[in-house]
């Protein structure tokens, strides 16, 4: 992540950095200064599809005071219709104007360079969707798995590059193969290709005895055989922040971002120049942070948020909204 001195100064020499565990003064002071809220959605207001206790009540509470609401993922196997309908499902108010996916950002982006080729997918039926909106051509979504009659080192059989081809998108793939591999890295190697990502999230925040891999795992597979970095669209590049802000006017000086990794949500939030609030219900830890203010590291000074709470329903209890007593 590139860094600017200014961006850097402010990280760590003024009240973003303080990382306070909110209280009634500063839910105060949050509820005069911000007039945009975005909320990360996974490890915030639920868990895989249950609502953490107090995270619905707190965002309506905050659209009731006339707040603005919207929901940032990194998540890319959801177009933005199906993310709002989860939202209303689980009984958060949304519409499709207020989320931002990586699905549709990726889109947007190869839309708005006025791209012309082929773009070749790793990934899933909605990062086509969105791409299909655009009336992107694309391919490569679904399964194309190994020989099981071929030597495992050599080179997939009949395997020829498609010279339409000039973008490879690399997102959540269920179905990530060896081929896939080799073919996504063979045109990303390519230097008039573009190659992107949807986010490059290590794991996913459920709470499950077993480790559930992200989508920075699937592209790993890629660029490291490309021996190249992709351009990544999600958190905590500025890409999602801009394209809302540009859409919905926002000062960033008036938002703030809600999220539970300080790698992506808050990080995010520091270089766009928005406040942030860590909650302790996904990802990171306290212990993280103290890490994080201590190590002098200009990257990890950008993920120390301004401020923390357990859940977000305490942020909805100090603004007395109506909240479960066990927050």
């Amino acid at each position: 992540m590139h860094i600017t001195r200014q961006l850097f100064t402010r990280a760590v020499g003024g009240l973003i950095r303080m990382c306070d565990e909110i209280s009634p003064n500063i839910a105060k002071e949050i509820s005069n200064n911000v007039d945009n809220f975005l909320f990360d959605c996974d490890g915030v207001l639920w868990n895989a599809n249950e609502v953490i206790p107090g995270s619905l009540e707190t965002v309506k509470g905050l659209k009731a005071l006339g707040k603005r609401v919207f929901y940032i993922t990194n998540n890319s196997t959801k177009t933005r219709a199906e993310y709002a309908e989860k939202c209303v499902k689980l009984g958060f108010p949304a519409s499709e104007e207020e989320i931002v996916c990586t699905s549709y950002i990726s889109a947007l982006y190869l839309h708005n360079m006025n791209f012309q080729g082929k773009i070749y997918v790793v990934g899933n039926p909605s990062m086509g969707e969105e791409l299909d909106r655009f009336d992107l051509k694309h391919t490569g979504i679904g399964p194309d798995p190994p020989d099981d009659n071929q030597a495992g080192l050599q080179v997939v059989s009949g395997l020829t590059l498609d010279p339409e081809i000039k973008c490879v998108l690399v997102g959540f793939d269920k179905y990530i193969s060896y081929p896939k591999m080799m073919k996504a890295a063979s045109y990303a190697r390519q230097k008039d290709c573009i190659f992107l990502a949807t986010n490059e999230d290590t794991h996913l925040p459920m709470d499950v005895p077993f480790v559930i891999p992200g989508t920075g795992t699937i592209v790993a597979s890629v660029k490291v055989p490309a021996r190249r970095e992709p351009l990544v669209m999600g958190k905590p590049e500025t890409n999602m922040f801009r394209c809302l802000q540009k859409a919905h006017n926002l000062d960033p000086a008036r938002c703030m971002m809600v999220g539970d990794s300080c790698h992506t949500d808050i990080s995010m939030a520091t270089v766009s120049g928005m406040q942030s609030l860590l909650v302790l219900t996904g990802v990171s830890t306290l212990s993280n942070v103290d890490t994080y203010k201590a190590s002098g590291d200009p990257t990890q000074a950008t993920y120390v948020p301004t401020y923390y709470a357990n859940k977000l329903g305490q942020l909805g209890k100090l603004l007395g909204f109506s909240i479960p007593e066990k927050i």
